[in-house]
């Protein structure tokens, strides 16, 4: 069972070994929909990209639904395996970031996340492992034309983070679906969206995994799931845009266009990914 921790508990030699799976995911592993054009880590890029409908748009539209937690999951659930397989090390697992920038709790740090971006540059981030002063990563997946190679940030640009009183109350609403204000439709609205607003350059896009954080990110976003649901025990943990609990257990969470290759082999109904034991990880603390 993989467990999953906040990164600020992290040692360094773990923060370096996820660092280096996610730098061979870029630079060594082929890409299984663009063999020979892009990496596999450009794999969940694309992937991404298309689900808000550039690219090649899939159907349904994973965001603004009730599938925005259970298609995030899956999604970053195989971004975490094909690190463990980049590196041939099954401890490799997703941190997660909780939003906050005190002390330890801060990611955008030279030995982890990189910095922010240089405003001579096009706010492209020159700091860190993902810079092209200290690594090869090189963006290669645009939401449109081919734009700037470097990964892109522009921190505090655009809003604020996500409070703590804003995540008590977020996770205090229920139904899990209920416009405006539900469970799912708050937390994408007033926690998922501003976080991306935040970080700015290539987090504004659709192609926004090409900023690790992405996965730090919605880790953390799963994460809260898992915690509303601990906190609302008697409620269903998934249901419809109807209120159903059950109408979408059997619906499939589409990760590729009907002309292009599966991402992978296994496919996912709603169902599927309701319960993380079933996909074989757990959370260190709700």
């Amino acid at each position: 069972m993989d467990i999953r921790r906040n990164h600020r508990d992290l040692s360094r030699d773990e923060k370096s070994a996820f660092i280096d799976a996610v730098l061979r995911l870029k630079n060594n592993v082929d890409s299984v929909l663009r063999p020979g054009q892009q990496s596999r880590y450009d794999d969940f890029v694309q992937i991404h990209k298309n689900s808000m409908g550039r690219g090649n748009p899939l159907v349904p539209n994973p965001h603004g639904s009730p599938l925005f937690f259970p298609w995030h999951r899956i999604l970053i659930r195989q971004f975490e395996l094909a690190l463990q397989a980049a590196v041939n090390n099954p401890g490799i697992t997703l941190p997660y970031w909780n939003w906050q920038l005190s002390g330890a709790d801060n990611p955008f740090t030279s030995d982890f996340m990189g910095g922010n971006g240089d405003n001579t540059l096009e706010q492209r981030v020159t700091t860190g492992p993902f810079s092209r002063e200290h690594s090869q990563f090189e963006v290669t997946v645009w939401d449109e034309a081919p734009g700037n190679t470097g990964l892109l940030r522009n921190l505090g640009a655009e809003g604020a983070l996500p409070s703590e009183d804003a995540v008590i109350s977020a996770l205090n609403r229920t139904p899990y679906w209920l416009e405006p204000a539900g469970w799912e439709n708050v937390a994408e609205r007033e926690l998922h969206n501003p976080v991306h607003a935040w970080v700015g350059g290539s987090m504004l896009h659709a192609a926004s995994p090409n900023d690790p954080v992405f996965f730090l990110h919605h880790c953390y976003m799963d994460l809260l799931w898992e915690r509303w649901k601990h906190q609302h025990p008697r409620l269903p943990a998934f249901t419809s845009s109807e209120g159903d609990p059950d109408a979408m257990n059997e619906t499939a969470l589409v990760f590729h266009p009907e002309n292009e290759p599966a991402p992978w082999a296994q496919t996912f109904t709603v169902g599927q990914a309701i319960h993380t034991t079933e996909l074989n990880y757990r959370y260190d603390r709700l």
